[in-house]
């Protein structure tokens, strides 16, 4: 018989599928398409690290549709075909791995993209460009889309579960990806953002103050138009620096703090895997634990767009416009048919 902490585990999972989960994935999948439509609006496409987010955001919506509407679809009817049909078990493998890998691996980009973006280095700021950014999102796209592949390949259907072949060189490959592409995106994060607020600091501390007018000789006084170029620059260097803080507050802060469990729940199911006093319990326990992390996960990237509109006063801008449009619309759609 069941121990009364596995049933009230498996009690309160069941009450996250049917009410938690639907609505995150309504609330993602909607914020998500509206991130694509903004950052793909004129004022903020020509951006490399708009090119970026838009990467982002379609990852996430694919995860969100294999890690949410499939795991409703089954609720509902109590049948799941992703478990017990094989070559679903192995689609669904797949692009679960790669979904979850490139959500990962874009807010990692961004973080870097960020860093090159203040660097004092010339060189540094040149490789963020629409160029390069086009090379790289290729590049990455097709990387894990074949690095991927070991999913489908190892993952079969056995009884009513989806779950890998019984492979020691499988098992060790399997617990270094998980640990690996899992905790090393948290430190690149942090490691990254932290050297991005650096740099904005350093080049607070180079810009040279404008002189007062009044200090100046009279015969070396030069025209209003030409003094204000300098203090206009750095105005606008002051509102960059501001944009990319904001950034790093409103979307980094909430990426570690939601993704924290994820990062590290592979850590503690490979722990009990090799503990000598692994139970029944404990291992339903960490399984628990780690979908746990699976869901806070989710329920960052379904609201995302809340941090955007916190960090970018243009995506704010974007984003009532857009909303103002779409109002405009439904007005007269309704206008219409009555």
């Amino acid at each position: 018989m069941a121990s009364p902490i596995i049933v009230n585990l498996i009690k309160i999972q069941a009450t996250i599928n049917d009410y938690f989960i639907p609505i995150v994935y309504f609330i993602g999948t909607l914020t998500n398409i509206f991130n694509l439509i903004i950052f793909g609006r004129r004022k903020l496409r020509r951006n490399c690290c708009s090119r970026y987010f838009i990467c982002l955001s379609l990852s996430q919506i694919l995860l969100l549709n294999l890690n949410f509407l499939l795991r409703s679809i089954t609720s509902w009817t109590h049948y799941d075909g992703f478990s017990t049909i094989n070559s679903l078990c192995k689609i669904r493998s797949y692009f679960s791995v790669l979904s979850l890998v490139l959500v990962r691996h874009f807010i990692c980009i961004i973080s870097i993209d960020r860093w090159l973006v203040t660097s004092s280095n010339i060189w540094l700021r040149r490789q963020s460009s629409l160029k390069n950014v086009r090379w790289i999102i290729i590049s990455s796209f097709l990387f894990w889309i074949l690095f991927s592949i070991h999913a489908p390949i190892a993952y079969i259907s056995k009884i009513s579960t989806c779950s890998p072949i019984v492979d020691l060189n499988y098992a060790i490959f399997s617990t270094i990806y998980n640990i690996s592409t899992s905790s090393a995106p948290f430190f690149i994060v942090i490691i990254f953002s932290t050297l991005t607020i650096i740099n904005i600091r350093q080049s607070h501390q180079r810009i040279t103050p404008v002189q007062p007018a009044s200090s100046i000789p009279i015969n070396a006084r030069v025209p209003a138009s030409s003094a204000a170029v300098p203090q206009l620059r750095s105005t606008r260097k002051n509102n960059r620096d501001m944009h990319f803080i904001r950034l790093a507050i409103f979307q980094v802060i909430p990426y570690l703090f939601l993704n924290f469990v994820s990062s590290f729940s592979p850590i503690m199911l490979y722990l009990n895997s090799i503990s000598t006093h692994q139970t029944t319990e404990s291992t339903v326990i960490f399984s628990f634990i780690h979908y746990v992390g699976v869901y806070l996960s989710c329920l960052y990237v379904s609201v995302t767009v809340l941090f955007y509109v916190l960090a970018s006063s243009v995506f704010r801008k974007e984003f009532l416009e857009i909303c103002k449009q779409f109002w405009f619309l439904n007005r007269q759609y309704f206008q219409r048919i009555c």
